[in-house]
């Protein structure tokens, strides 16, 4: 009798741990927990920092950016990309200092977390999209620049959040502009929250209406502090709204992202 209960015990505590076993593989790799080396190069996961030291390399480009009679800026693209034909737009948010080209590498998601726009080493890297998931003709449903949270001054998208968490400035109903060779696109911020660091291009897919709509209007629901939502400009159609998200860390916690987002209102 006692060598039964034994046996079934081990079974039990075999059991056991076999279940727990297999429930620790399934969440470890649910894809809401996948890395990128887990997914490949197909889902990169973009883990920035907030930066507080090394080496940050920032290109000189005052010869090849003018501003004209009405504040509006004047970039000399062939010379910009003569210097690294990745450059395919230039980002101002009017009523700030960020200010900075727009790269993406045709192969590399990554290859600008650590390299400026000059294809050097900088810790403050550049703002970029991902080729995997954005063409360079801004005409995706939803495009996403990166841009590194800098806590050594004010560099890239380290300000990013105190401009939008400043209700005066947010009173100014602000806009942002992307100067490209062809044009100059302007959008309506409707958007500036606190969010997880799910990958959005790839847990959405924002050439679906119904997901495209949910994504959007759950943005409605969040009522958490430093959140901003301006109804009047949420987009609502991936066939004819055009999106833009400027990606970051999030003050504090930079296993969360701060998002601020934009409806295209304009083509200058």
């Amino acid at each position: 009798m006692r060598k039964t209960l034994f046996t079934i015990a081990g079974f039990l505590l075999l059991g056991v741990a076999v279940f727990f076993g297999v429930k620790f593989f399934l969440d470890a790799y649910s894809p809401k927990n996948l890395t990128t080396e887990q997914l490949g190069r197909a889902a990169i996961e973009v883990q920035e920092v907030s930066l507080d030291g090394g080496e940050v390399v920032n290109p000189d480009y005052a010869s090849d950016v003018e501003t004209d009679d009405s504040g509006d800026l004047v970039i000399d693209f062939a010379a910009l990309q003569a210097i690294n034909p990745d450059i395919y737009a230039w980002l101002e948010i009017p009523g700030t200092d960020i200010s900075y080209p727009v790269v993406q590498h045709p192969d590399d998601d990554t290859y600008y977390l650590r390299r400026n726009s000059d294809r050097e080493y900088s810790a403050g890297g550049a703002i970029f999209s991902e080729a995997t998931y954005n063409s360079t003709d801004l005409n995706d449903p939803v495009t996403i620049l990166y841009g590194h949270h800098m806590n050594a001054g004010n560099l890239m998208f380290g300000h990013l959040q105190n401009y939008f968490s400043d209700p005066e400035f947010l009173d100014s109903d602000p806009i942002i502009r992307l100067y490209t060779p062809e044009g100059t696109l302007e959008y309506a911020v409707f958007a500036a929250v606190p969010f997880n660091n799910q990958h959005i291009l790839y847990y959405n897919d924002m050439q679906d209406p119904i997901l495209y709509e949910t994504f959007f209007n759950s943005l409605l629901t969040m009522r958490e502090i430093g959140s901003y939502i301006n109804e009047d400009h949420l987009p609502s159609d991936p066939e004819t709204d055009r999106v833009l998200i400027l990606s970051t860390c999030l003050e504090g916690n930079n296993t969360r992202r701060f998002l601020v987002m934009a409806s295209l209102t304009s083509d200058l």
